[in-house]
């Protein structure tokens, strides 16, 4: 399904760098790259009319390729490997790309399950909002205390609300969500990122606050306790 959006006016020169580039890598590859991480959360934000001071641009890209495509891109971008984190990497109009290889990567959720998923915005094709939550889960974990971690939890913390607003596929995450992930949700309904995303307007972060906290609690009961009476002999 494509849905259209028009992007935010900005007057920012990375932005629109980056902008372009994934523009362009969106064109080549329409069907076998699927974008992930702050870009893919930035397009599902504009695309559902999330209050402006709710969506935040990403500084780089992260997408996911079939390994029929990467030959090809690896024909027009110079990329270089990274084999401690499992991705590859470069660099297109100044801005970072990184680049996760079908069957070859350190991901939790497959290429064919994500590409299945995915919608297209803005001509731009992105993971669906289940399997990006998995996906900023995994990365929270790992990130956890470092300086990407805050943008982390504002992220989780957005997916959640724009999947409240969506309704929530269950499919997407019966085979991956874990009670671990369950906790890293509950944990985040006391993050103080609910103050930064209202930019210090404390009534507003409690709502957002209450928002996200029932629908954390209900991943829990909806998926985990349906999961387990499903396995019951």
């Amino acid at each position: 399904m494509k849905r259209f959006v028009p992007t935010a006016p900005v007057h920012d020169e990375p932005w629109l760098a980056l902008m372009k580039g994934i523009y362009e890598v969106a064109e080549m590859f329409p069907d076998d790259t699927v974008f992930i991480g702050g870009i893919a959360v930035y397009l599902h934000s504009v695309a559902s009319g999330l209050a402006p001071n709710l969506i935040e641009k990403s500084h780089d890209a992260d997408l996911y390729i079939s390994l029929p495509a990467y030959d090809d891109l690896r024909s027009i971008e110079s990329v270089t490997s990274n084999p401690r984190l499992r991705k590859k990497q470069f660099i297109k109009y100044g801005m970072d790309y990184d680049v996760y290889l079908e069957h070859n990567n350190s991901l939790l959720v497959s290429f064919a399950d994500i590409l299945a998923g995915s919608i297209v915005i803005d001509h731009v094709r992105v993971a669906s909002l289940e399997h990006l939550l998995l996906l900023k889960l995994m990365a929270l974990e790992s990130r956890s205390g470092t300086p990407k971690g805050p943008k982390d939890e504002r992220d989780v913390i957005r997916i959640v609300l724009l999947l409240k607003q969506h309704g929530v596929t269950k499919s997407r995450l019966e085979r991956y969500f874990t009670t671990d992930m369950a906790r890293t949700l509950e944990q985040l309904s006391h993050s103080r990122e609910f103050v930064t995303l209202s930019r210090g307007n404390l009534h507003e972060a409690r709502t957002l606050r209450d928002t996200y906290s029932t629908m954390a609690a209900s991943f829990q009961k909806r998926i985990l306790m349906a999961r387990s009476t499903r396995r019951r002999p």
